[in-house]
């Protein structure tokens, strides 16, 4: 707690002194082409480096429906740890660290390429598809479902909600070109693909120019499947770095780089975007810690208690109203809230719809880093049923009774509990630190004044303290394991 509010206390007073922006400049800015080292470079630009990716992973996404459907029903079927306890926290970092790479390995996306393959009418992405609204839905809608009917413990529901999503690829890409489902519909990818933009990784240009006046084909553009043009990109959350554009490229003229963490939420122009990401940034937070209250011991008691004073039985209808009020309406009209209060008093105040979709983008690494630490307990917290759950299935499949009984490793936690209490203070204090940074950047863009950036940054920082402090809280109660 006291390093918290330390770390709080520091950031407001560097933000006193002089707000300084995440951005560099020079040729530091521009990073490392991942692209132009000799033995990485070359495995980037394979031609069967996407195939590297997505072999592993669909045979383990064919286990997961196989044993999903036809295993033991129970929480320690494969399809269930591999799934919630590897699977989930495994695409969240990948977003932060890689970007949407995971995109590129995805079973889904690839079985609707085969499938477009085979025949597609290729018809044109309706502009009702263009927004952040369709994913937003269907991922409250998931993790609302998952929740209330504990989707994450039952094996055949995990199996039916992967063919579900991959019958929406499929039937997505028989209708339309490309990849419709992955760019504009995907529940898990769209929604975190607004991590990818703390990534400290993106494709660039070497030269707009050569772009925008020299290549008439857009051989780049042809061959993207997310409907990307490189040289327009301000930020790579609607790229999934499958990196096909890269040989068709006459003019090798494509860079993989490196780059500051979160740097994509201060290149681009956050006003350009609509309240759609807002919202979604907004709902990140709410549901973050909404699913990660619901894993307390004391969850039910506060159900309890809120049901008798509101005279609503404990239930769908109860969990749905609560849902809907913290995990979406409650942090949009917060936040909307707080940037309305920071821009008072500023000579020349803009719309609250304005303000809002320009600054949420700042308060998304404070979900992140939540996000994370709640992971953090299911990966290390719960990593050791993992592993005696997957060796318990192989010696039921395979008839090798001994590797039941070999595991000396803790069916349920994988680490010691204040190693993993340590890893989930890092994750936060990680996203506070980010927030802060972004908040800097965005603030002094769009102020002309130090003191009119400070006093638009005021509450975003206050807030994001007390959200840190409230996750610490909360992921120091007793916590219940779903294995």
């Amino acid at each position: 707690m006291l390093l918290t509010l330390l770390m709080g206390g520091v950031l407001l007073v560097l933000a006193r002194l002089g707000l300084r922006p995440v951005e560099e400049s020079g040729a530091k800015a521009e990073g490392r082409d991942l692209l132009a080292l000799p033995g990485l470079g070359r495995l980037l630009r394979w031609r069967h480096f996407s195939t590297l990716l997505i072999a592993p992973t669909l045979a383990i996404f064919a286990l997961i429906v196989l044993a999903g459907l036809w295993g033991e029903q129970s929480s320690t079927n494969p399809a269930v740890l591999l799934t919630w306890i590897l699977w989930w926290p495994a695409v969240i970092f990948t977003f932060f660290l890689v970007g949407r790479i995971w995109c590129t390995a995805c079973p889904f996306g690839y079985l609707g390429d085969v499938a477009q393959k085979i025949f597609s009418f290729k018809r044109k992405v309706p502009a009702i598809l263009k927004n952040m609204w369709w994913r937003l839905a269907l991922f409250l809608g998931l993790t609302w479902a998952t929740t209330l009917w504990a989707w994450d413990r039952w094996p055949r529901s995990t199996a039916w909600l992967a063919l579900a999503l991959t019958l929406g690829a499929i039937v997505l890409a028989i209708i339309y070109e490309k990849r419709v489902f992955c760019r504009y519909v995907c529940p898990v990818g769209g929604v975190f693909g607004l991590y990818s933009m703390t990534a400290p990784l993106r494709l660039a240009v070497k030269d707009k120019q050569v772009c925008q006046t020299e290549c008439k084909e857009k051989n780049c553009y042809k061959a993207c499947a997310w409907f990307q043009f490189p040289g327009a990109m301000e930020r790579g959350a609607e790229c999934n770095l499958c990196l096909n554009c890269v040989p068709a490229c006459p003019y090798d003229n494509l860079a993989l780089r490196t780059q500051p963490f979160g740097a994509d939420l201060t290149r681009f122009e956050p006003h350009r975007k609509s309240l759609d990401e807002a919202a979604t940034v907004a709902a990140v937070l709410g549901v973050s810690l909404l699913q990660t209250m619901v894993m307390l011991n004391a969850w039910q008691g506060w159900e309890a208690r809120l049901a008798a004073f509101l005279h609503i039985p404990s239930g769908p209808v109860l969990y749905t109203l609560i849902f809907v009020s913290l995990g979406l309406v409650m942090p949009v009209l917060l936040l909307a809230f707080l940037l309305r209060l920071g821009s008072l008093g500023l000579p020349r105040r803009a719309g609250a719809f304005v303000i809002l979709r320009t600054y949420a983008y700042a308060f998304l690494p404070l979900g992140l880093g939540l996000h994370a630490a709640h992971n953090f307990h299911h990966l290390f917290g719960e990593g050791g049923a993992l592993w005696t759950g997957l060796k318990a299935a192989l010696a039921r499949y395979s008839g090798w009774d001994s590797l039941a009984s070999s595991s000396s490793i803790d069916a349920g936690a994988a680490v010691a509990p204040n190693t993993l209490f340590f890893l989930q203070w890092l994750a936060l204090l990680g996203g506070l630190y980010l927030a802060f940074r972004i908040a800097t950047s965005l603030v002094q863009r769009h102020s002309a004044e130090k003191a009119m950036a400070f006093r638009m940054a005021l509450p975003i920082f206050l807030f994001a303290v007390g959200y840190t402090i409230l996750n610490v809280l909360i992921l120091a109660a007793p916590m219940a394991h779903r294995h």
